[in-house]
């Protein structure tokens, strides 16, 4: 069997704003999907034909060597654009693998730990705002009745961890302190956002109650802001304390971890397992924050899990891409010994369902993926169709327009 074809297809999606697809076909017939969804998805998409001719002619099953053909090829210029679309190969791949021999990918991978995928949504910012606009979104992210309506909710359906943020944090500013739109490095907060901050999660933990984890995300704050505000959030007993510091600021992370007693979990934003060994080895770090679609694929989230698992380190699956990432990272999550969670959009754009080939199940706050040879979907291309990316209407990139005007 051999590579004839890679496609990269693009569709409307939610945080990110654009989903991002390879289509890797065969000489037998067979069609693998993948995602690679970040970010500047017409770029990813780009870089997905860039890499096309070191992968045609090749055997789908051989993925090492094709990860690493490709992460040579791209050594000079490697970063979250190549990383998210070696990964929209990659884990199209897994897809053909399963497919050619009739098995789910969870079974290639060393078959099931964990028999459905423990699941954690928004209050107060992230998903919750999807489809509401920005000034719409902005307001519910702080709005006590907003909030705890959707915590209500939350609980209802059996969801038993949340993710919170800062107030203020969908604000529209101009310069780099809270409200903190603009995500901008090295951001600060002054003591009334701080104390607005831990008003909102202590209202967070009277709605939810005591048997529900929170989780607060901070998206690297300069490192006086992170520690004043782990102070005000220690008496709330979070399960993590994530990003606290921008991901790469070591020195920072360290003094941190050695100052509070919330859990600090990192990060997102890195690629490949060499980058997150690196943060693994200075100890600063309690929980491992993993992203399937960001950091190489299958291959590279198996390889951290288990430098992870080897310091008793447990991994949660960071997820704000599309249902087909939601169903690989399920697959990832189910073999894995030490995973803890799966972050999950919730609500998600109307047409979530539509673009693959049978919707998502979710149970009392869980993922269910069927027995299915792959990932067990397909993409379903024209219904894909009719929802093109448009960088204009996606509320996310709509706030980063207003920011700069």
């Amino acid at each position: 069997m051999k590579i004839t074809r890679v496609t990269p297809i693009l569709g409307q999606g939610n945080i990110c704003a654009s989903w991002v697809f390879a289509k890797v076909e065969t000489d037998d017939g067979l069609v693998g999907y993948g995602e690679g969804t970040r970010h500047a998805g017409p770029v990813i998409a780009e870089a997905i034909r860039w890499l096309e001719p070191h992968v045609v002619g090749k055997n789908p099953f051989d993925v090492e060597a094709l990860y690493t053909t490709m992460f040579k090829a791209t050594h000079y210029t490697w970063g979250a654009v190549f990383s998210c679309a070696i990964t929209a190969i990659e884990t199209a791949l897994w897809d053909i693998m399963g497919k050619a021999v009739g098995k789910p990918v969870y079974e290639l991978l060393g078959g099931k730990v964990w028999d459905r995928v423990r699941l954690y949504s928004h209050i107060g910012g992230g998903s919750q705002i999807i489809g509401m606009g920005v000034d719409d979104g902005a307001i519910a992210s702080d709005d006590f009745g907003a909030i705890k309506e959707r915590a209500q909710d939350l609980v209802a359906r059996g969801f038993t961890c949340v993710k919170t943020f800062q107030a203020g944090r969908y604000d529209i500013t101009d310069g780099n302190s809270a409200g903190l739109a603009d995500f901008w490095p090295n951001m600060h907060m002054d003591r009334r956002d701080i104390q607005a901050t831990a008003r909102k999660v202590e209202f967070i933990r009277e709605q939810v109650g005591d048997d529900v984890e929170i989780t607060f995300d901070a998206h690297g704050l300069n490192a006086v802001s992170a520690l004043r505000l782990a102070k005000a959030l220690e008496p709330f007993d979070l399960l993590w304390y994530e990003e606290p510091v921008h991901p790469f600021n070591l020195s920072a992370l360290k003094q941190l971890r050695a100052e509070t007693s919330i859990p600090i979990a990192m990060s997102e934003r890195l690629h490949a397992s060499t980058e997150f060994a690196e943060v693994i080895d200075t100890d600063a770090v309690d929980v491992l924050m993993v992203d399937v679609q960001w950091c190489g694929g299958v291959s590279q989230a198996k390889k951290i899990a288990a430098i992870a698992e080897s310091r008793y380190l447990p991994v949660t699956l960071h997820n704000c891409n599309s249902p087909l990432a939601s169903v690989i990272n399920a697959h990832i999550a189910m073999t894995l010994p030490n995973f803890l969670n799966m972050e999950f959009m919730d609500p998600d754009v109307p047409w979530r369902d539509e673009i693959i080939s049978e919707p998502l199940q979710v149970l009392d706050g869980h993922l269910i993926v069927n027995d299915k040879p792959g990932w067990g979907v397909d993409i379903n291309e024209d219904a894909l169709a009719r929802y093109p990316y448009d960088r204009e209407v996606s509320a996310y990139e709509e706030r980063d327009q207003r920011l700069r005007r």
